[in-house]
């Protein structure tokens, strides 16, 4: 079974941005659910769509590549049951990955994409922290 991916940037961002998260020590999963109406690549309807991450503090390039490897197999696992759910999973992978149980990554994977964590989007958990700008010509309070 081969899994859709998700391959443009602001896919990733709309999942960062709107998604619900799960941590876990090995990774850390965005699951964002895709709208009905949502036009997909093609106009074919894609049910679950998946995004993988490993940067370069996950070590050199070698091992990034084990580190997808090893993500990707288990997502197929772990997601083969759900692939009619319409969402994108992005994994955003940590080092962890590869001292990691194998059979441990199916079982997170499966648990990120039941129990993601719903959260507030980043402009909305921010807004609160920001100060307006001072009014100019007014004395400020101190």
């Amino acid at each position: 079974m081969r899994l859709a991916r998700l391959t443009q940037r602001k896919e990733f961002l709309a999942a960062a941005d709107h998604g619900r998260r799960f941590r876990s020590s090995a990774f850390m999963a965005q699951v964002r659910d895709a709208a009905p109406d949502e036009p997909r690549k093609g106009g074919e309807p894609v049910a679950l769509r998946l995004g993988l991450t490993a940067s370069r503090k996950t070590g050199n390039a070698v091992k990034r590549n084990r580190i997808r490897r090893r993500l990707r197999e288990a997502a197929k696992q772990a997601l083969a049951s759900q692939t009619e759910r319409r969402c994108d999973v992005v994994i955003v992978a940590r080092s962890d990955v590869l001292g990691a149980k194998f059979q441990t990554l199916v079982a997170d994977l499966s648990i990120a994409i039941d129990r993601a964590k719903p959260h507030k989007p980043r402009e909305a958990a921010f807004a609160d922290r920001r100060r307006p700008p001072p009014k100019r010509g007014t004395p400020s309070q101190a």
